[in-house]
């Protein structure tokens, strides 16, 4: 038995999920049916005992109850920061480009080059490349060249061309980069687009002694759609190339069949159908350009208006799906959220290390209370500190295992977000990263289906 799951599928599951930041779409949806997800920083701990040395990737229960408890801060990603991507190919002169086939799984292998991103931005599809000729004229669409519902732009080294879209100017700076670029579609390109239409007609064989003529009427088309009508180029008896007079719909097979005319004794030609998606070239480039990875955007600013504090790194990011709010069963959907107890403490002297252990207890190994310290705010006498355990005790002492510095715990105040609640998604770990409390970063990651 052999089972596969399809493109298509994969390419569905990315866009159920780049759905899901539709926040808007919310506020229609009954609660039981909302979806938000979130992008965390976390791990100011350092890797391996200081090593610094980034484990192997894990998904055991333990790993991600871990990731919960190393994060820090939390924030809504939004529709506007999201985009659908595939693999920026970039039109290089002297390069041999392959063809858009129906008959070939361009899923295989991810380095199918059948598509360009040009110096104007513009998307093309690859619909033919000569029999094999070196791309030595980038297409680009202008005004004079050719319009939006032509099957395709034919350049001068005999490449053909199916437009799809542009980038625009904020698809640019926030999407594109050196390994992927966004996928969108062009209103107008998917208005002209005729489902199982013959756009491309490649000749096999040219056969020989045709009879002469600029447009004979000499094929016949056998399949399943209709209205497809195509005509021969026939010089010294050789058929030179295929016309195109009307692509036809609705195909899903076509078989070619060549007769000369009357009284003619030409044989032996051959040629196949390249049959365009079932929507039509150009109708869904989502679909067409195999874009099943989602790649977000978000932007961490500083402090969050004071949320987060900004005097550690983070190791580590993940994401989220559907969160509860701390102590209940509903939906989180503010706009950021903390991991983080935050902890209000006498005054007094000295301050807590990042990082270090702090604990209530007479000793360490015998504590009811641990947790790290993310900050410490000796100016307001505020703690932040996240993997926790145990249950901390107002009105007691709490103590650096490190600095050994004691302060008296007057109050707590919990996470926003619920812990251990949701799904996991996504998990980044990597070597530390410093926050500044000037600049806004930007965290840019791929989910891949």
């Amino acid at each position: 038995m052999s089972i596969s799951l399809t493109k298509n599928a994969r390419v569905l599951l990315s866009q159920q999920l780049y759905n899901l930041l539709d926040v808007g779409a919310n506020s229609y949806l009954p609660a039981s049916r909302q979806s938000y997800l979130y992008a965390v920083l976390g791990k100011q701990i350092a890797w391996n005992d200081g090593t610094e040395v980034v484990p192997a990737a894990s998904e055991t229960q333990n790993e991600l109850y871990d990731v919960y408890r190393n994060g820090m801060f939390a924030k809504q990603l939004s529709y506007d920061n999201a985009s659908l991507v595939t693999r920026r190919i970039n039109w290089t002169s002297g390069t041999v480009y392959n063809t858009y086939d129906d008959a070939v799984n361009l899923f295989v292998n991810d380095e199918i080059d059948y598509y360009v991103l040009n110096s104007k931005d513009q998307v093309f599809k690859c619909l033919s490349n000569n029999h094999g000729a070196t791309s030595d004229y980038e297409p680009q669409l202008t005004l004079s060249s050719t319009s939006l519902e032509e099957p395709y732009l034919k350049t001068e080294d005999g490449y053909k061309w199916k437009y799809l879209y542009t980038l625009s100017a904020v698809q640019r700076q926030k999407f594109l980069d050196d390994d992927w670029m966004p996928v969108t579609y062009n209103k107008f390109v998917r208005a002209a687009a005729i489902p199982g239409s013959i756009d491309i007609v490649q000749i096999t064989n040219t056969g020989n002694n045709y009879t002469n003529g600029s447009i004979q009427n000499i094929i016949s088309v056998d399949g399943d759609g209709t209205g497809a009508i195509l005509k021969a180029n026939v010089a010294d008896g050789h058929i030179v190339d295929i016309i195109i007079q009307d692509r036809g719909k609705n195909y899903s097979y076509v078989n070619l069949k060549i007769d000369d005319i009357t009284d003619g004794i030409g044989s032996a030609a051959t040629a196949e159908v390249v049959l365009s998606p079932s929507d039509g070239h150009g109708y869904d480039p989502v679909y067409e350009l195999l874009a099943y990875n989602i790649m977000f955007n978000c932007d961490f600013e500083a402090s969050e208006a004071g949320l987060f504090p900004t005097e550690n790194d983070y190791r580590q990011v993940f994401v989220i799906s559907n969160p509860k709010t701390y102590g209940t069963s509903s939906l989180l959907a503010s706009k950021t959220s903390t991991l983080y107890t935050k902890i209000k403490v006498s005054p007094g002297v000295g301050i807590f290390n990042n990082d270090e252990i702090v604990y209530q207890g007479t000793t360490y190994s015998t504590s009811n209370f641990t947790a790290a310290v993310v900050a410490f705010d000796e100016v307001k006498n505020e703690l932040y500190v996240n993997n926790v355990r145990g249950v901390i005790n107002n009105n007691g002492t709490i103590k650096g295992l490190g600095s050994g510095f004691i302060r008296v715990v007057n109050a707590t105040t919990p996470p926003t977000m619920q812990p251990y609640s949701g799904k996991v998604l996504y998990i980044s770990d990597t070597l530390p990263v410093r926050r500044d409390p000037a600049q806004t970063e930007r965290i840019r990651f791929i989910l891949s289906f």
